[in-house]
């Protein structure tokens, strides 16, 4: 599976770089496509998940076990994503993230920040003649700067999603959701999920951070077409694997949706 490269040379998994791209909801939904791609879970066509196997064998992150521990009993699409959001797993991988550099606590621009930065740059110019000015200069220009306010992602973090792409289905989450659209289909239809399943999520609008070049340009992003992931063969509970992607489609029997 395909990883990103931070500059430092961090390699991201798909559920860190789910949670870079649009915060822990994407997180959530990245984590429960890795388990979908694993068949470890299946989704019933009305939207019920339900852990194939009643143990935790098989999860990779702390986020994927507080999924399957909490799947003893079938839960809806949505409230599995939510409730992974809001778990104390979730807030320990924002923490990570945050240690790391990798995202900050962001801050909103005010709409006078220039005026700010304006008499700022007025005392820089003063101080040539008046020294003392430069101690104004220095206070206003720093409510400038904190004032312009910042973006969730540090500049490490918008690095480490450069140069990623949707090069298998778990990816295609990571970075579009399983609302959004890779080529001609969705990123659901990679899993044989049906719209009324997926749209059981709310639409999110994903973070600016760079050119990610979120394609189908490999994996199921490519391989999955009608007859693959996305098409009867998965509505129909087929265990057939996607072509190219290596792993069955959204689980078997029942879990084709």
């Amino acid at each position: 599976m395909a990883t990103s490269t931070t500059a430092r040379g961090t390699r991201l998994p798909p559920e860190q770089i789910g949670y870079l791209v649009a915060g822990p909801g994407r997180a959530a939904e990245t984590a429960l496509a890795r388990l979908l791609d694993a068949d470890l879970v299946r989704v019933s066509r009305d939207g019920l998940v339900s852990a194939v196997h009643q143990t935790e064998l098989g999860a990779s992150t702390a986020v994927e076990t507080f999924i399957l521990v909490n799947l003893r009993k079938a839960v809806r699409f949505d409230a599995v994503v939510r409730n992974a959001a809001k778990s104390a797993e979730m807030r320990t991988l924002h923490q990570q993230l945050r240690a790391r550099g990798l995202t900050r606590d962001p801050r909103p621009r005010l709409a006078a920040w220039w005026v700010f930065l304006a008499i700022g740059a007025v005392l820089s110019l003063a101080a040539f003649l008046e020294p003392w000015t430069l101690f104004g200069a220095a206070g206003f220009l720093g409510v400038a700067y904190w004032t312009y306010g910042a973006k969730p992602l540090t500049r490490a973090g918008r690095a480490a999603l450069k140069d990623v792409t949707a090069s298998d289905r778990v990816l295609a989450v990571a970075l579009e959701g399983f609302r959004g659209r890779i080529g001609n289909q969705s990123a659901g239809e990679l899993f044989g999920l049906p719209q009324s399943v997926v749209k059981m999520l709310p639409r999110k609008r994903k973070r600016k951070a760079g050119n990610r070049g979120a394609t189908s340009a490999a994996g199921c992003g490519s391989g999955c077409g009608s007859s693959g992931c996305g098409g009867s063969s998965c509505s129909s509970g087929s265990s057939s694997s996607c072509s190219g992607g290596g792993s069955s489609c959204g689980g078997g029997g029942g879990g084709g949706d």
